[in-house]
């Protein structure tokens, strides 16, 4: 039990673990309109420095929509159209291990991708079934040790991705996409 003790006091006194995540809030309105939407996200994680390059992690999260848009088909002349539909209030929960490569470094800054699983379910309010995801994906970031025990982070998009999605046995869709410019998150890591 202390040679084990003593490990996990070393491996916490060469910054090899790290602990932060993600917090985020939006509005959104429009004039005229009852189309009016809130998002909240909030997404902990807890990672493991392998060596100065590799990290491994876990990120577990939860989101809040109001007015949640979810794709449906609507047939017109035997014509299958997909459109957004206003499902309402959404709850999601995820969790998103992943492997980190740190591939270039310069002072204070690197770069890096992330490379890594999720799975999500999200309930709509009102629904009978939830409307679950399991993909992997690549994803670009930038770093700045503020200090050393201070990171502060930023993934572009969602990077490369596959995901599939399924509502019980009814709905399905697969989906693969390379999004970079599509918003970008902030996150900020404490080093012990």
């Amino acid at each position: 039990m202390m040679t084990l003790a003593a490990v996990c006091v070393a491996a916490t006194m060469n910054a090899q673990v790290w602990v932060g995540g993600e917090l985020g809030f939006s509005t959104k309105h429009v004039n005229g309109s009852e189309d009016n939407s809130k998002k909240f996200a909030i997404a902990p994680e807890i990672g493991y420095n392998l060596d100065d390059n590799f990290s491994v992690a876990i990120k577990l999260g939860y989101s809040y929509a109001s007015d949640y848009m979810v794709n449906d088909n609507v047939v017109v002349a035997g014509v299958a159209i997909p459109v957004s539909v206003n499902a309402g209030n959404a709850n999601t929960w995820f969790v998103n291990p992943y492997v980190r490569y740190a591939f270039v470094k310069a002072g204070n800054f690197s770069a890096f991708v992330d490379g890594g699983l999720n799975y999500a379910t999200t309930h709509v309010q009102g629904a009978d079934n939830n409307i679950n995801s399991f993909g992997v994906g690549i994803n670009p970031g930038i770093a700045y040790n503020v200090s050393d025990k201070l990171t502060l982070a930023a993934h572009f998009g969602k990077g490369l991705y596959w995901e599939h999605n399924w509502v019980k046995d009814n709905y399905r869709t697969n989906e693969l996409g390379l999004e970079l410019l599509n918003g970008v998150s902030f996150s900020a890591y404490y080093n012990f």
